[in-house]
Protein backbone atom coordinates (compact mmCIF):
# COMPACT_ATOMS: atom_id res chain seq x y z
CA UNK A 1 0.00 0.00 0.00
CA UNK A 2 1.40 3.35 -1.00
CA UNK A 3 2.11 5.60 1.96
CA UNK A 4 -0.27 8.58 1.97
CA UNK A 5 1.07 12.10 1.81
CA UNK A 6 0.63 14.40 4.76
CA UNK A 7 -1.79 16.40 2.64
CA UNK A 8 -4.05 13.37 2.28
CA UNK A 9 -4.32 13.04 6.04
CA UNK A 10 -6.35 16.18 6.51
CA UNK A 11 -6.38 17.67 9.93
CA UNK A 12 -9.57 16.08 11.25
CA UNK A 13 -8.30 15.68 14.77
CA UNK A 14 -6.16 18.82 14.46
CA UNK A 15 -9.32 20.75 13.69
CA UNK A 16 -10.76 19.81 17.03
CA UNK A 17 -7.44 20.72 18.69
CA UNK A 18 -6.84 23.85 16.61
CA UNK A 19 -5.99 25.91 19.68
CA UNK A 20 -4.47 23.12 21.74
CA UNK A 21 -0.77 23.67 21.08
CA UNK A 22 -0.49 26.29 23.77
CA UNK A 23 1.84 29.23 24.07
CA UNK A 24 3.99 28.48 27.10
CA UNK A 25 6.37 25.54 26.93
CA UNK A 26 6.60 23.31 29.96
CA UNK A 27 10.02 23.51 31.60
CA UNK A 28 10.36 19.74 31.65
CA UNK A 29 8.28 18.16 28.87
CA UNK A 30 7.72 14.41 29.02
CA UNK A 31 9.70 11.96 26.93
CA UNK A 32 8.42 8.76 25.39
CA UNK A 33 8.29 5.94 27.92
CA UNK A 34 10.67 3.03 27.40
CA UNK A 35 8.51 0.67 29.46
CA UNK A 36 7.13 -1.70 26.83
CA UNK A 37 4.06 -3.91 27.16
CA UNK A 38 2.46 -6.49 24.90
CA UNK A 39 4.18 -7.69 21.75
CA UNK A 40 7.86 -6.71 21.90
CA UNK A 41 8.33 -6.37 18.14
CA UNK A 42 5.25 -4.18 17.75
CA UNK A 43 6.30 -2.04 20.73
CA UNK A 44 9.67 -1.45 19.08
CA UNK A 45 8.01 -0.48 15.80
CA UNK A 46 5.77 1.90 17.72
CA UNK A 47 8.80 3.52 19.38
CA UNK A 48 10.76 3.80 16.13
CA UNK A 49 7.91 5.42 14.22
CA UNK A 50 6.94 7.78 17.04
CA UNK A 51 10.52 9.05 17.18
CA UNK A 52 10.17 10.41 13.64
CA UNK A 53 7.52 12.97 14.65
CA UNK A 54 8.29 16.34 16.25
CA UNK A 55 6.59 17.14 19.55
CA UNK A 56 6.34 15.84 23.09
CA UNK A 57 5.62 12.15 23.69
CA UNK A 58 4.79 10.36 26.92
CA UNK A 59 2.81 7.12 26.58
CA UNK A 60 1.40 5.29 23.56
CA UNK A 61 -0.75 2.23 23.01
CA UNK A 62 -1.56 0.41 19.78
CA UNK A 63 -3.44 -2.54 18.37
CA UNK A 64 -3.12 -4.30 15.03
CA UNK A 65 -6.19 -6.27 13.93
CA UNK A 66 -5.91 -8.79 11.09
CA UNK A 67 -6.88 -12.31 10.07
CA UNK A 68 -4.58 -13.73 12.76
CA UNK A 69 -6.37 -11.86 15.55
CA UNK A 70 -5.28 -8.86 17.60
CA UNK A 71 -1.76 -7.82 18.59
CA UNK A 72 -1.36 -5.22 21.34
CA UNK A 73 1.66 -3.17 22.34
CA UNK A 74 2.31 -0.11 24.47
CA UNK A 75 4.97 2.23 25.77
CA UNK A 76 4.14 3.29 29.31
CA UNK A 77 0.59 2.09 28.68
CA UNK A 78 -1.29 -1.03 27.66
CA UNK A 79 -4.57 -1.97 26.02
CA UNK A 80 -6.54 -1.08 29.17
CA UNK A 81 -5.08 2.43 29.63
CA UNK A 82 -7.60 5.23 29.12
CA UNK A 83 -7.07 8.01 26.58
CA UNK A 84 -9.20 10.82 25.19
CA UNK A 85 -9.94 9.84 21.58
CA UNK A 86 -10.95 13.33 20.44
CA UNK A 87 -12.55 13.54 17.02
CA UNK A 88 -12.85 9.79 16.55
CA UNK A 89 -15.94 10.48 18.67
CA UNK A 90 -17.46 11.90 15.48
CA UNK A 91 -17.59 8.40 13.99
CA UNK A 92 -19.73 7.25 16.93
CA UNK A 93 -22.06 10.20 16.33
CA UNK A 94 -22.23 9.21 12.66
CA UNK A 95 -23.11 5.65 13.63
CA UNK A 96 -25.88 7.00 15.85
CA UNK A 97 -27.19 8.88 12.82
CA UNK A 98 -27.24 5.73 10.68
CA UNK A 99 -28.96 3.84 13.51
CA UNK A 100 -31.58 6.58 13.91
CA UNK A 101 -32.35 6.39 10.19
CA UNK A 102 -32.66 2.60 10.45
CA UNK A 103 -35.06 3.02 13.38
CA UNK A 104 -37.19 5.54 11.51
CA UNK A 105 -36.48 8.33 14.02
CA UNK A 106 -34.91 10.65 11.43
CA UNK A 107 -34.00 10.77 7.75
CA UNK A 108 -30.65 11.86 6.37
CA UNK A 109 -32.28 14.85 4.71
CA UNK A 110 -34.10 16.16 7.77
CA UNK A 111 -33.17 19.79 8.58
CA UNK A 112 -31.37 20.06 11.90
CA UNK A 113 -33.78 22.88 12.77
CA UNK A 114 -36.52 20.26 13.10
CA UNK A 115 -34.83 19.09 16.31
CA UNK A 116 -32.97 22.08 17.76
CA UNK A 117 -33.87 25.72 18.43
CA UNK A 118 -32.07 27.38 15.54
CA UNK A 119 -34.84 29.84 14.67
CA UNK A 120 -34.87 31.07 11.09
CA UNK A 121 -31.08 31.01 10.81
CA UNK A 122 -29.24 29.58 7.82
CA UNK A 123 -28.08 26.71 10.02
CA UNK A 124 -31.65 25.56 10.65
CA UNK A 125 -31.98 24.28 7.06
CA UNK A 126 -28.78 22.23 7.09
CA UNK A 127 -29.54 18.52 6.73
CA UNK A 128 -28.31 15.84 9.11
CA UNK A 129 -26.25 14.18 6.39
CA UNK A 130 -24.59 17.51 5.56
CA UNK A 131 -23.55 17.83 9.19
CA UNK A 132 -22.08 14.33 9.22
CA UNK A 133 -20.20 14.72 5.94
CA UNK A 134 -18.92 18.23 6.80
CA UNK A 135 -20.73 19.77 3.84
CA UNK A 136 -22.84 22.16 5.91
CA UNK A 137 -20.83 25.31 5.30
CA UNK A 138 -20.57 25.88 9.06
CA UNK A 139 -17.27 27.14 10.49
CA UNK A 140 -14.99 24.77 12.39
CA UNK A 141 -15.73 26.46 15.69
CA UNK A 142 -18.18 29.07 16.86
CA UNK A 143 -17.24 32.56 15.72
CA UNK A 144 -19.13 34.71 18.20
CA UNK A 145 -16.81 37.16 20.01
CA UNK A 146 -17.29 35.42 23.36
CA UNK A 147 -16.59 31.98 21.87
CA UNK A 148 -13.43 33.17 20.16
CA UNK A 149 -12.23 34.79 23.39
CA UNK A 150 -12.93 31.57 25.30
CA UNK A 151 -10.93 29.58 22.73
CA UNK A 152 -7.90 31.86 23.01
CA UNK A 153 -8.00 31.95 26.80
CA UNK A 154 -8.47 28.18 27.05
CA UNK A 155 -5.49 27.63 24.76
CA UNK A 156 -3.36 29.87 26.98
CA UNK A 157 -4.45 28.08 30.15
CA UNK A 158 -4.53 24.56 28.72
CA UNK A 159 -8.24 24.19 29.54
CA UNK A 160 -11.23 22.70 27.76
CA UNK A 161 -12.26 25.28 25.11
CA UNK A 162 -15.85 24.01 24.85
CA UNK A 163 -17.53 24.81 28.20
CA UNK A 164 -20.98 25.28 26.69
CA UNK A 165 -24.48 24.05 27.45
CA UNK A 166 -27.08 23.19 24.81
CA UNK A 167 -28.64 26.66 24.79
CA UNK A 168 -25.25 28.20 24.02
CA UNK A 169 -24.52 25.63 21.31
CA UNK A 170 -27.84 26.54 19.68
CA UNK A 171 -26.90 30.21 19.96
CA UNK A 172 -23.63 29.42 18.16
CA UNK A 173 -25.62 27.70 15.42
CA UNK A 174 -28.01 30.63 15.00
CA UNK A 175 -25.11 33.08 14.78
CA UNK A 176 -23.05 31.09 12.27
CA UNK A 177 -22.56 32.24 8.71
CA UNK A 178 -22.32 29.54 6.04
CA UNK A 179 -19.41 29.40 3.62
CA UNK A 180 -19.54 27.29 0.43
CA UNK A 181 -22.25 24.81 1.50
CA UNK A 182 -21.82 21.48 -0.26
CA UNK A 183 -18.02 21.64 -0.06
CA UNK A 184 -16.25 19.51 2.55
CA UNK A 185 -15.05 21.79 5.35
CA UNK A 186 -14.45 20.24 8.76
CA UNK A 187 -16.77 21.53 11.48
CA UNK A 188 -16.85 20.67 15.17
CA UNK A 189 -19.85 22.95 15.52
CA UNK A 190 -21.69 20.94 12.88
CA UNK A 191 -21.15 17.53 14.47
CA UNK A 192 -22.01 18.90 17.90
CA UNK A 193 -25.36 20.07 16.50
CA UNK A 194 -25.84 16.68 14.84
CA UNK A 195 -25.30 14.73 18.06
CA UNK A 196 -27.66 16.93 20.03
CA UNK A 197 -30.30 16.68 17.29
CA UNK A 198 -30.11 12.88 17.39
CA UNK A 199 -30.49 12.91 21.17
CA UNK A 200 -33.53 15.17 20.87
CA UNK A 201 -35.08 12.90 18.24
CA UNK A 202 -34.61 9.92 20.58
CA UNK A 203 -35.96 11.79 23.61
CA UNK A 204 -32.78 11.42 25.64
CA UNK A 205 -29.36 13.02 26.09
CA UNK A 206 -26.23 12.27 24.07
CA UNK A 207 -24.31 10.27 26.72
CA UNK A 208 -27.30 7.98 27.30
CA UNK A 209 -27.84 7.55 23.56
CA UNK A 210 -24.19 6.61 23.09
CA UNK A 211 -24.24 4.20 26.02
CA UNK A 212 -27.39 2.32 25.13
CA UNK A 213 -26.99 2.13 21.35
CA UNK A 214 -23.23 1.61 20.90
CA UNK A 215 -21.18 1.06 24.04
CA UNK A 216 -23.43 -1.51 25.71
CA UNK A 217 -24.18 -3.56 22.56
CA UNK A 218 -20.47 -3.73 21.66
CA UNK A 219 -19.36 -4.49 25.22
CA UNK A 220 -17.16 -1.38 25.39
CA UNK A 221 -16.99 -1.32 29.19
CA UNK A 222 -13.80 0.74 29.29
CA UNK A 223 -15.30 3.59 27.28
CA UNK A 224 -17.09 6.59 28.77
CA UNK A 225 -18.17 10.14 28.17
CA UNK A 226 -18.49 12.87 30.79
CA UNK A 227 -19.82 16.20 29.57
CA UNK A 228 -18.65 18.21 32.59
CA UNK A 229 -15.41 18.15 34.55
CA UNK A 230 -17.39 17.33 37.72
CA UNK A 231 -18.64 14.14 36.09
CA UNK A 232 -15.14 12.77 35.51
CA UNK A 233 -14.06 10.04 37.92
CA UNK A 234 -11.48 10.93 40.54
CA UNK A 235 -8.00 10.68 39.09
CA UNK A 236 -9.16 10.82 35.48
CA UNK A 237 -6.15 10.78 33.19
CA UNK A 238 -4.93 14.01 31.63
CA UNK A 239 -2.30 14.62 28.98
CA UNK A 240 0.16 17.13 27.59
CA UNK A 241 0.26 19.66 24.77
CA UNK A 242 2.63 19.30 21.83
CA UNK A 243 5.01 21.54 23.76
CA UNK A 244 4.79 19.31 26.84
CA UNK A 245 2.61 21.50 29.05
CA UNK A 246 -0.02 19.77 31.19
CA UNK A 247 -3.47 19.93 29.61
CA UNK A 248 -6.81 19.69 31.37
CA UNK A 249 -9.37 17.05 30.43
CA UNK A 250 -11.77 17.93 27.63
CA UNK A 251 -15.39 17.09 28.48
CA UNK A 252 -16.82 19.62 26.02
CA UNK A 253 -20.34 20.12 27.37
CA UNK A 254 -22.89 20.26 24.55
CA UNK A 255 -20.04 19.87 22.07
CA UNK A 256 -19.35 16.35 23.40
CA UNK A 257 -20.64 14.60 20.22
CA UNK A 258 -17.69 16.14 18.38
CA UNK A 259 -14.91 14.82 20.59
CA UNK A 260 -15.44 13.91 24.26
CA UNK A 261 -15.21 10.09 24.37
CA UNK A 262 -12.55 8.48 26.57
CA UNK A 263 -11.57 4.93 25.64
CA UNK A 264 -8.90 2.23 25.59
CA UNK A 265 -7.14 0.39 22.80
CA UNK A 266 -8.94 -2.80 23.86
CA UNK A 267 -12.36 -1.16 23.50
CA UNK A 268 -11.45 0.56 20.24
CA UNK A 269 -10.42 -2.86 18.97
CA UNK A 270 -13.95 -4.10 19.63
CA UNK A 271 -15.26 -1.15 17.63
CA UNK A 272 -12.86 -1.79 14.74
CA UNK A 273 -13.69 -5.50 14.66
CA UNK A 274 -17.41 -4.73 14.56
CA UNK A 275 -16.92 -2.35 11.63
CA UNK A 276 -14.79 -4.87 9.72
CA UNK A 277 -17.10 -7.83 10.35
CA UNK A 278 -20.48 -6.09 10.02
CA UNK A 279 -21.35 -7.16 13.55
CA UNK A 280 -25.15 -7.00 13.99
CA UNK A 281 -24.52 -5.22 17.31
CA UNK A 282 -23.72 -2.10 15.27
CA UNK A 283 -27.40 -1.88 14.36
CA UNK A 284 -26.61 -1.07 10.72
CA UNK A 285 -24.46 -2.29 7.87
CA UNK A 286 -21.11 -0.50 8.46
CA UNK A 287 -20.97 0.38 4.77
CA UNK A 288 -23.65 2.97 5.53
CA UNK A 289 -21.13 4.98 7.56
CA UNK A 290 -17.85 3.95 5.92
CA UNK A 291 -18.67 4.30 2.21
CA UNK A 292 -18.10 7.77 0.71
CA UNK A 293 -21.29 9.82 0.34
CA UNK A 294 -21.93 11.62 -2.94
CA UNK A 295 -19.37 13.37 -5.08
CA UNK A 296 -16.19 14.65 -3.53
CA UNK A 297 -15.18 17.31 -6.04
CA UNK A 298 -11.68 18.47 -5.19
CA UNK A 299 -12.11 17.56 -1.54
CA UNK A 300 -11.59 14.32 0.36
CA UNK A 301 -13.75 11.24 0.02
CA UNK A 302 -16.00 11.14 3.08
CA UNK A 303 -18.75 8.87 4.34
CA UNK A 304 -20.70 9.58 7.51
CA UNK A 305 -17.69 11.13 9.29
CA UNK A 306 -15.20 8.53 7.98
CA UNK A 307 -12.54 9.65 5.48
CA UNK A 308 -11.40 7.37 2.66
CA UNK A 309 -8.14 7.99 0.88
CA UNK A 310 -8.09 8.29 -2.88
CA UNK A 311 -7.00 5.00 -4.52
CA UNK A 312 -3.57 6.36 -5.49
CA UNK A 313 -2.84 7.04 -1.81
CA UNK A 314 -3.60 3.51 -0.61
CA UNK A 315 -6.55 1.63 0.79
CA UNK A 316 -7.52 3.18 4.09
CA UNK A 317 -10.70 4.46 5.69
CA UNK A 318 -9.82 6.45 8.74
CA UNK A 319 -10.47 9.09 11.37
CA UNK A 320 -8.05 10.77 13.72
CA UNK A 321 -8.51 12.85 16.84
CA UNK A 322 -6.82 15.44 18.98
CA UNK A 323 -7.67 17.23 22.21
CA UNK A 324 -5.55 19.53 24.32
CA UNK A 325 -3.53 16.63 25.69
CA UNK A 326 -4.22 13.53 23.58
CA UNK A 327 -3.95 12.27 20.00
CA UNK A 328 -5.58 9.28 18.32
CA UNK A 329 -5.87 7.50 14.99
CA UNK A 330 -7.95 4.57 13.73
CA UNK A 331 -7.32 3.32 10.20
CA UNK A 332 -9.11 0.45 8.43
CA UNK A 333 -7.98 -1.44 5.34
CA UNK A 334 -11.42 -2.83 4.55
CA UNK A 335 -10.33 -4.90 1.55
CA UNK A 336 -7.68 -6.69 3.60
CA UNK A 337 -9.81 -6.85 6.76
CA UNK A 338 -7.13 -5.08 8.78
CA UNK A 339 -7.10 -2.16 11.20
CA UNK A 340 -4.62 -0.20 13.29
CA UNK A 341 -5.36 1.93 16.35
CA UNK A 342 -2.84 4.26 18.03
CA UNK A 343 -3.60 6.36 21.11
CA UNK A 344 -1.26 8.81 22.84
CA UNK A 345 -1.45 11.10 25.85
CA UNK A 346 0.17 14.10 24.23
CA UNK A 347 -1.31 16.26 21.48
CA UNK A 348 1.51 15.26 19.11
CA UNK A 349 -0.07 13.59 16.09
CA UNK A 350 -0.07 9.80 15.80
CA UNK A 351 -1.50 9.79 12.25
CA UNK A 352 1.72 8.86 10.45
CA UNK A 353 2.57 6.27 13.11
CA UNK A 354 -0.72 4.43 12.60
CA UNK A 355 -0.71 4.68 8.81
CA UNK A 356 2.86 3.40 8.62
CA UNK A 357 2.01 0.37 10.77
CA UNK A 358 -1.07 -0.32 8.65
CA UNK A 359 1.05 -0.10 5.49
CA UNK A 360 3.59 -2.57 6.85
CA UNK A 361 0.83 -5.04 7.65
CA UNK A 362 -0.75 -4.83 4.18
Amino acid sequence: MKRPTRISLIAAGAALAVLAGGVLAAPRPPTLSTSASGDAALAQRLADKAALEQGARDTLATAVIDADGVTYAGLGADETTEFEIGSITKTFTALLLAQAVERGEVTLTDPVGDYLDLGDSAAADITLVELSTHRSGLPRIATTPSALLTSVWSSYRGNDPYPYDLATLEEHGRAAELTNPGTVAYSNLGVALLGQALAAAAGTDYPELLQTRILDPLGMTGTSIAVTADALPAGARTGHTVAGRPAAAWTMGAYAPAGAIRSTVADMTLYAQALLSADPALGVDPAKVLDPQGTSGAGPLIGLAWFTQAPEDGSATWHNGGTGGFASMMALDRAANRAVIVLGNTATSVDAVAMSILEENS
